[in-house]
């Protein structure tokens, strides 16, 4: 039937349809296993294997209602026409509360760093944390959890949510109040940067910076990152890093892992401690219900001298 349909916009409309049937149905096995053949024996061994869970599943479906809100989605694509003339993706989505991410559950992030609520450690610093949407799910595990973010729209959002500022280049408080009684650690028992090193400018500064602001022998960074490895900077004029990442020439995520692992994170002094593939997913519009990319999610930590 699809072949029949002339109009560009009904033709999409009626893909979206028959697309929210396939994936409504569907565990999304794909998304989260890997080809032990691709890899090391020590790397498979630090491999955490996940499944979609009931988390996933409400993100998913809440992607599938929102998409089909079609004026609310028609005046999202005009307001982002028009600002995206003087204002950055992500500053437009947060302006607009759309275009949430997901990375992965409460439950999940808990298996990945074997922790337990009962147990929270104390700080957590989530850098370019967006609207804290995935802030939300690694909360829970820490008794202080402070966050930075360039765009002005994000802060606001995670304003609302109650975490505390940071601000996004010398990572100290936001217009400190000493009477508040609020204070930023030297040091932090996890440093989150998802879906950052592949976006900022200087991602080899990003993480010697990281590594000393860990808690030496106990602090553990968590990486996510969207591979195969393209980077791209919203905020310089070229869109381009001024730190390359050093990507492979190869299609094949795998290969960009393996790289990442020896060319760039052992050369900063980080070691692998568990890891797992997880999808990076979005809100959708009003003729796509959600859009997915390939994420790893890793746990690393200072390398012992």
């Amino acid at each position: 039937m699809h072949e029949y349909i002339h109009s560009p916009l009904i033709r999409a409309l009626y893909a979206k349809v028959q697309d929210q049937q396939v994936h409504a149905s569907s565990s999304h096995t794909e998304w989260y296993s890997i080809n032990c053949e691709h890899f090391e024996p020590q790397t498979v061994e630090k491999f955490l294997q996940l499944e979609q869970d009931e988390e996933t599943e409400a993100f998913l479906t809440n992607c599938f209602e929102k998409s089909d809100w079609i004026f609310t989605q028609l005046y999202h694509a005009i307001a982002k026409a028009i600002l995206t003339w003087f204002m950055t993706s992500t500053s437009i989505n947060g302006l607009l509360r759309r275009g949430s991410m997901f990375v992965f559950s409460s439950a999940q992030f808990q298996k990945l760093l074997d922790i337990e609520v009962d147990n929270a450690l104390e700080t957590l610093l989530d850098l370019g944390a967006g609207d804290g949407m995935v802030t939300v799910k690694m909360a829970p595990f820490f008794h202080r959890v402070f966050v930075t973010e360039v765009s002005v729209t994000m802060n606001w959002r995670l304003k609302e949510r109650g975490f505390t500022l940071l601000d996004p280049f010398s990572w100290e408080l936001v217009n400190a109040d000493p009477e508040a009684g609020i204070s930023c650690p030297d040091r932090f028992d996890v440093i989150s940067c998802l879906n950052l090193l592949d976006r900022c400018d200087t991602p080899l500064t990003l993480l010697k910076r990281v590594a000393g602001k860990l808690k030496p022998k106990t602090g553990r960074l968590v990486i996510g990152i969207v591979l195969p490895l393209n980077q791209y900077v919203e905020t310089t004029s070229d869109r381009n890093a001024s730190e390359s990442l050093d990507p492979p020439n190869s299609p094949l995520w795998e290969v960009h892992f393996d790289a990442l692992l020896s060319r760039i994170l052992a050369v900063a002094d980080f070691e692998l401690v568990r890891w797992t593939r997880v999808p990076y997913l979005c809100e959708g519009d009003f003729t796509q219900n959600f859009f997915y990319l390939n994420e790893i999610v890793m746990v690393l930590r200072i390398r012992s001298s």
